[in-house]
């Protein structure tokens, strides 16, 4: 049982690439991931977010993720421990995909406050969409019980479909195993995949950038079909891209671009839409 504590932090780190204005609205703190490059130590997410995504050299995106910093346990701990709330909830990407849950995990069994970590089930702007859930139930005053009920709820709805240029980058940062990945293509297709429970699910190669946002839009039609919450559309360096896709699929609720570490970790080109699907309405008991 989460104890009933108010005044709840959400905290999260720089991956989840949310608009600034948006973490800043609703207080999520944001911990950033730093990117090793050859030539020495670069922090480009050391802010608290980056709205816009940065653009990155081709050496840049040819470096392994595994010379980047993913928030350290102090980190999370000093974030759990600061001023302006009683109680801390974590969220970090999907276990499958990153190692910021352990550190989160550790982070909360370590405070001497409240605080609990959860894994989104998800990443990037799927854990975006994860967050900003707990975030507003924590707005309106929520103890830790309800806000940790809303972030396990997103977590089980949460949804992704998203196109990458090239495997290359992905493969080479190590976290996705290559059996999810499948075999790589020579050909100019894109790879579609949808992301969710934890899972990554191949919705095979397209031949072009029409077809690539037509696969996207279908998805998001089909998984939408009862409502949706909230949604996003998200890409690294495909501005383009993104805005045809909004204009497909209608409003979203933001358009985000990876940050520098989401773009080493995924190569530019990405573009892909969030969603949370309406929750199915609970049966109405009969009274007694």
């Amino acid at each position: 049982m989460v104890p009933a504590v108010g005044r709840v932090a959400v905290v999260t780190d720089s991956s989840t690439c949310l608009p600034a204005a948006l973490a800043e609205a609703f207080g999520i703190r944001v911990l950033p991931i730093s990117v090793y490059l050859p030539e020495g130590r670069v922090s480009p997410d050391a802010e608290p977010v980056i709205e816009p995504e940065l653009p990155l050299s081709e050496d840049a995106e040819q470096e392994e993720l595994t010379g980047a910093n993913r928030p350290f346990v102090t980190e999370y701990l000093a974030a759990v421990e600061g001023p302006g709330h009683d109680a801390a909830v974590l969220v970090t990407p999907a276990v499958e995909f990153a190692a910021m849950f352990r550190n989160a995990s550790l982070a909360a069994e370590l405070a001497d406050r409240p605080a609990v970590a959860i894994d989104a089930r998800t990443a990037a702007a799927g854990q975006a969409l994860v967050v900003l859930a707990g975030a507003a139930r924590a707005a309106e005053g929520a103890d830790l019980e309800a806000v940790v009920d809303a972030i396990e709820d997103a977590s089980r709805r949460v949804e992704l479909v998203a196109s990458l240029a090239t495997l290359g980058p992905l493969r080479r940062s190590g976290p996705v195993p290559d059996d999810l990945l499948g075999p790589d293509d020579a050909s100019e297709s894109r790879t579609v995949f949808r992301m969710r429970k934890g899972a990554i699910e191949p919705l095979g190669p397209v031949g072009s950038a029409d077809e690539t946002l037509e696969t996207i839009r279908r998805a998001y039609l089909e998984g939408t079909s009862e409502g949706v919450e909230r949604s996003t559309v998200f890409h690294a360096g495909a501005a383009e891209l993104a805005a045809r896709l909004e204009a497909m699929i209608g409003p979203v609720d933001f358009v985000s671009g990876f940050s520098a570490s989401m773009q080493v970790h995924t190569g530019q080109g990405v573009v892909g839409v969030a969603w949370l699907p309406r929750a199915p309405a609970r049966p109405v008991e009969a009274p007694t």
